[in-house]
C-alpha cells in the first residue's frame, strides 16, 4: 500500500485547490503526480467543476454559426474567402484549418 502524503502537504494541496489553481500546476509545485492531486480533489470536493477532456476547438460555436450563415447567404463563397474572414475575427490559422471549419459546419466547398 502506498504511503500517504504528510498532513501538511495535503493541507497545502487542499488550500491550492480551494484557490482554483489547476491540478497540473499544483502537482509541479508540490512534486507529486497530477493523479495524486486529482484523487485528493475528488476526495475533498466531489462536486467541483472538472475540465473537459480532449482537444479544444480552434473556433467557437458562435463563429461557426456565423460562417455557416454567411456561406448560405452567399456573402462568402469559397474557402479562400472564409480564411481571411476568420483572420479578421481573430482566428489565425492555416488555410487547411479554415477548410476544416467549413467541413465541421457541414459545408463542402472547393
Amino acid at each position: 500500500m502506498p504511503k500517504s502524503l504528510p498532513y501538511e502537504a495535503q493541507m497545502d494541496i487542499k488550500s491550492a485547490l480551494e484557490h482554483d489553481v489547476s491540478t497540473d500546476v499544483i502537482a509541479k509545485r508540490f512534486g507529486v503526480h497530477q493523479n495524486t492531486v486529482i484523487n485528493y480533489a475528488n476526495k475533498w470536493m466531489p462536486n467541483r467543476i472538472r475540465k473537459k477532456g480532449g482537444k479544444q476547438r480552434l473556433v467557437s460555436d458562435i463563429t461557426r454559426r456565423l460562417i455557416k450563415r454567411e456561406v448560405l447567404n452567399g456573402s462568402l463563397r469559397t474557402a479562400k474567402e472564409v480564411h481571411p474572414k476568420l483572420e479578421e475575427l481573430g482566428y489565425f490559422m492555416s488555410y487547411q484549418s479554415a477548410i476544416n471549419v467549413l467541413h465541421s459546419v457541414e459545408i463542402v466547398m472547393f
